[in-house]
């Protein structure tokens, strides 16, 4: 069993889509919810499924998401 987490700075997030669009497991989704900035926030809605590649901590332009094992 792996132990991770996925932690995303939800005031931050704009919704770029990027670490969406980069993860290979599908880990990420918009959500209905907004953040103070007025954007619909990202969450790991599948964290479970991340291999913790780090593709969309590396992608994310302001460093919104952090990877820990």
């Amino acid at each position: 069993m792996k132990i991770m987490a996925v932690y995303i700075d939800q005031e931050l997030c704009k919704s770029c889509k990027i670490c969406i669009n980069t993860c290979p497991k599908n880990v990420y989704a918009i959500t209905h919810k907004v953040n103070k900035k007025g954007y619909n926030y990202v969450e790991a809605v599948r964290e479970a499924d991340c291999i913790a590649c780090h593709k969309c901590e590396i992608s994310c332009p302001d460093f919104v998401i952090h990877i820990e094992k």
